[in-house]
C-alpha cells in the first residue's frame, strides 16, 4: 500500500499531539494526549488493513518519507517500507503499553461557532510565536467577537487581536496556545458549555477537540 501526502502529513500533525498511536483498521486515524485534552480523528484516502499499534510515531515517520513512491506492508509483527531491493522493517508495539484514543467522537454542543481561515491560524500562530504568548483567547462581549494572543496574568504582555465576528452572547473561551496543534487549512470552529474548542477541516475529513482553561466563561458553565 502507498501512503498519500495528505495522510503522511495527518500522521507528522498526530505526532505532535502523541508519539503513540494505535491504528485501527479501515480509513479512520485517531489520536489523543497524554494529558486528555487533545483528541483528533482524521478520515484518509487509504483503508488500513489491520490493527497495529506504534510507540514512537517519530520515529517511523522517517522511514515512511526518506524514499519517494515507497509500498508499505502490514504484516503480523511489523510493518515493512519497501522501494525497490531496499527495505525498512519496523515492529508494532504492544497496544497495552500506549495511550490510545477512543473509537468514537466527542457529541459537540453549539454553543457560538465561527469560522477560521488558512490565513486566520497562519496568524495566530505567528503572532503567538512573535510576542511569546502562552494563551489563546476567543471572548464576545455582546457585541464583537475578538480572539487574541496573549498574557491574561500579566496585563502589559505583548499581544495580538483580532476581530472576528459578531454575538450578542458574552464569553471568554481560553486555550493553551501549546494546545493548538492543527492541520494547516481553514476549519468551522465551535465553542462548547462542555469547556472545549471544537474544529472541523473545509473538507470535513480532520476534527478536532481542544480542551480549553478551567477559568474559561461558557454560558451557564463558569470558572
Amino acid at each position: 500500500m502507498k501512503l498519500s501526502k495528505g495522510t503522511l502529513d495527518t500522521l507528522k500533525n498526530f505526532a505532535t499531539i502523541n508519539t503513540n498511536i494505535l491504528i485501527r483498521e479501515g480509513s479512520t486515524l485517531s489520536t489523543i494526549s497524554t494529558g486528555k485534552n487533545i483528541f483528533a480523528r482524521a478520515t484518509v484516502t487509504e483503508s488500513f488493513p489491520r490493527e497495529f499499534a506504534i510507540y514512537d510515531l517519530n520515529g517511523l515517520l522517517p522511514l515512511l518519507t526518506l524514499m519517494e513512491d515507497t509500498d508499505v506492508d502490514f504484516g503480523d509483527e511489523s510493518l515493512k517500507v519497501t522501494k525497490g531491493s531496499s527495505v525498512f522493517e519496523y515492529f508494532y508495539a504492544d497496544p497495552n503499553i500506549i495511550v490510545s484514543a477512543p473509537d468514537k467522537s466527542i457529541e459537540v454542543d453549539n454553543f457560538f461557532q465561527f469560522d477560521l481561515t488558512k490565513d486566520d491560524i497562519d496568524m495566530i500562530m505567528k503572532a503567538a510565536a512573535i510576542t511569546a504568548a502562552p494563551m489563546l483567547s476567543v471572548v464576545g462581549d455582546g457585541n464583537e467577537v475578538v480572539m487574541q494572543v496573549g498574557d491574561p496574568s500579566t496585563p502589559k504582555s505583548n499581544s495580538f487581536r483580532q476581530v472576528i465576528g459578531t454575538t450578542d452572547k458574552k464569553f471568554d473561551a481560553k486555550l493553551a496556545v501549546e494546545n493548538f496543534k492543527v492541520i494547516p487549512g481553514s476549519y468551522s470552529v465551535i465553542l462548547s458549555e462542555k469547556k472545549f474548542m471544537f474544529l472541523e477541516s473545509s473538507k470535513g475529513d480532520t476534527k478536532y477537540w481542544l480542551a480549553l482553561e478551567r477559568s474559561s466563561v461558557i454560558g451557564d458553565n463558569n470558572g
